[in-house]
Parts: structure tokens; sequence; C-alpha cells
């Protein structure tokens, strides 16, 4: 279960890397979600090595997916495109992931 959730860890923090590189304006939305995902890499790498310590692994989790939320509720605010449902499953799904590398 939790190499699944590495798995995942590590590719949703290339997914966002990836979208912030294809993304035409680079502004303060961008430099939330890159380093929200540089956080989420870090996340993966420390939970290998760092597994005994629970709380620094969730305190640096959480702070990374909070900063690529954050990035893209800043993201849509500039384009007046607010889609609570996205954040809301966006939030879900960053919760799980978290779950899934915690347990």
């Amino acid at each position: 279960m939790k190499i699944l959730g590495m798995v995942l860890t590590v590719l949703y923090a290339c997914v966002m890397i990836l979208a912030v590189c294809k993304g035409r304006r680079k502004n303060i939305a961008s430099a939330f979600i890159l380093c929200g995902s540089l956080l989420i890499l870090a996340y993966g790498s420390l939970n290998v090595f760092m597994s005994r310590h629970a709380a620094v692994l969730l305190i640096v989790g959480i702070t990374g997916m909070a900063a690529i939320s954050i990035g893209a509720l800043i993201n849509g605010m500039r384009q007046n495109h607010i889609h609570i449902s996205h954040h809301i499953i966006r939030l879900v799904i960053e919760s799980i992931i978290i779950a899934l590398c915690a347990f």
C-alpha cells in the first residue's frame, strides 16, 4: 500500500511540474505549484529514508499538497473561473495520496 502511495505521489508531482512547464504564463501560482511539487518529491524520498519520523513526513506532505492547491486556486482566481467541485476533488485525491503513503 505504501509503494502504491509513493508511485502516486511521484506521478502527481511530475504531472504538476509538467503542467507548470507547459503553461504559457509563469506567475505566483506557478511558483506555488512548482514549490509544492518539489516538496511532494521530497516527501517521497524522505518517506523512503526517514520512515520513523511520521510527523515530519506528514507536515512536508501536507505542506506540499497545500501549496499545489493554493497555486491552482490562484490560477482559477486570475482567470475568473473558479470551479469549486474541481478543487474539492483535487483535495480529496491529495488526501488519499497522503493517506496511502502514511499507512
